[in-house]
């Protein structure tokens, strides 16, 4: 890890550092030098003496976005000048009265990797004093009715255990949905590394306190056990649980990055970098994963503009990001607060996915008309793509099942739209005069594509007499044929469109 200090008062001269931090401090007024060459990036910055604009921009390539910390009694200090400089930097100001404390949890904060991983319901054993029906709602959830009068009883476990590290805080976070009649407690106990009797720590977690992701942090590493305590009498289900790594607030999986929830408990992640500050926005979809977190950061960095990744947790490895109006709408809020934070119009905006991040481009691109869409082996037609499942595609992709089946997006009233209506109103919107005719759509499509080989074609219908740019590209092929080729022919038109925009503007 390493940290830059800018200062009078080098703090690793009198203050003690974790194992591992590499501290680097740069006095303005001494013009301390020392090789930047030695340093890809620093994890973290932190400023607490007055200086100069171009002291800053010297270590300008090296700081990150949400990295950059200032210590509040400054701020008077900084004028107008610095606003660009700190708003690329997404910089804040924070009390640092306690240098100590503040060291101490640098390691905490600002690691490098991110981390998250589901512990699926696969995983779940149901107590054997529970003598209901039991059932798997795909990997959605497991579900069984309950009648448990007086106390909470312990329902069922996880036979897997969370593998807990020290040098990191965790965050827990477990899918659930009850019926009225029916109480929830989480059991989390912490379980001493080497060791299978010591239990370090205990707690109930009640409903109320599970209204947040759950933190945990301990001295020792070791393995986390949950388990789940019900009463009342109704339906209960019960998901997966979602671990990852915990920034102590500076951040979700990055520092930086946002989470959006429900009240169906149902997340999606967003994170913004600024870039260059100037236009196009770019925007990407992450495809299906298993992992939890971002994908496509170095390739959007690439770009030097300002971009938002967008990931979605749910099921096995994605949700299409289609949800309830309530979740749809905090995304697309999400997309609108960096458009004017940025003073950029809708038509400043790319929007880009792969396969299943495709579906969320086109799908919140019809609402907001981007200057372009760029896709790689789009996917339109969930029900479309679970009916292949049988007979094309036996075994693979089963999330798809997993959407058809369970499928739960609902309108403002909070009524269910059946998946059939739903994508033939998406048809009939894209049909639509003033929908994407405003838009480029390009499109890098596999030929024998097995998971949803009308997507292009659906595409070309809904655009059919109408002035929108199609530029497509096919590659033979099913589906997971060759990712190489669609990247490389996505990163190629992402270049290319936005050369385009940059000339076209400079003519304006």
């Amino acid at each position: 890890m390493k940290i830059l200090q800018i200062s009078h008062n080098d703090w690793s001269k009198t203050y003690s550092l974790s194992d591992g931090i590499q501290w680097y401090c740069y006095d303005p007024q001494a013009k301390t030098n020392f090789d930047l060459r030695a340093v890809d990036s620093f994890d973290a910055t932190i400023i607490n003496c007055p200086c100069e604009l171009e002291d800053l921009l010297i270590f300008e390539p090296l700081i990150n976005p949400y990295t950059l910390v200032i210590d509040q009694t400054l701020q008077p200090d900084f004028d107008k000048s610095y606003d660009t400089f700190f708003k690329q930097k997404m910089a804040r100001f924070e009390e640092l009265s306690s240098p100590q404390m503040w060291i101490d949890e640098l390691p905490k904060k600002y690691f490098t990797e991110q981390f998250g991983r589901k512990l699926p319901i696969q995983k779940i054993v149901f107590s054997p004093l529970h003598k209901e029906k039991v059932w798997y709602e795909g990997t959605k959830y497991f579900a069984t009715h309950i009648s448990y009068e007086g106390e909470y009883r312990q329902l069922l476990f996880w036979k897997l255990n969370i593998e807990y590290d020290n040098l990191y805080d965790m965050e827990l976070w477990l899918e659930y949905k009850i019926s009225k009649g029916c109480a929830i407690e989480f059991d989390v106990q912490f379980v001493q590394e080497g060791s299978g009797d010591v239990i370090l720590f205990h707690k109930r977690y009640q409903e109320d306190e599970l209204a947040e992701p759950i933190p945990f942090s301990h001295e020792k590493s070791g393995y986390i056990v949950c388990s789940v305590f019900v009463k009342g009498e109704g339906l209960v289900e019960i998901g997966p649980i979602h671990y990852r790594h915990a920034r102590r607030g500076v951040g979700h999986f990055f520092p930086g990055g946002r989470r959006l929830v429900d009240q169906n408990r149902q997340e999606l992640f967003v994170y913004f970098h600024p870039g260059n500050l100037k236009p196009p926005f770019n925007i990407y979809f992450a495809g299906y994963r298993l992992e939890e977190g971002f994908e496509g950061y170095p390739m959007m960095k690439g770009f030097d503009h300002p971009f938002l990744l967008i990931t979605d947790p749910r099921l096995e490895g994605g949700n299409f990001y289609v949800g309830t109006q309530e979740l749809e709408d905090q995304l697309l809020q999400v997309i609108y607060e960096y458009i004017v934070m940025l003073g950029l119009a809708e038509g400043d905006v790319i929007m880009s996915g792969l396969s299943m991040g495709s579906f969320g481009a086109l799908y919140y691109g019809a609402k907001i008309k981007p200057h372009a869409i760029i896709l790689g082996k789009p996917i339109l037609d969930v029900g479309y793509t679970a009916e292949l499942t049988r007979l094309v595609r036996p075994y693979d992709f089963l999330t798809a099942l997993d959407m058809a089946k369970y499928w739960d997006k609902s309108d403002s009233q909070g009524q269910l739209i059946p998946l059939p209506e739903f994508h033939q109103d998406l048809k009939k919107h894209w049909t639509e005069e003033n929908c994407f005719e405003d838009t480029m759509l390009l499109i890098a499509r596999m030929e024998q594509d097995d998971y949803d080989d009308q997507a292009y074609y659906t595409l070309l219908e809904t655009q059919s007499g109408k002035p929108t740019t199609i530029i497509a590209r096919g590659y033979p092929g099913r589906h997971n044929d060759d990712s190489k080729t669609i990247v490389d022919w996505f990163e190629y038109q992402y270049h290319r469109v936005i050369d385009e925009y940059a000339k076209s503007r400079e003519k304006i």
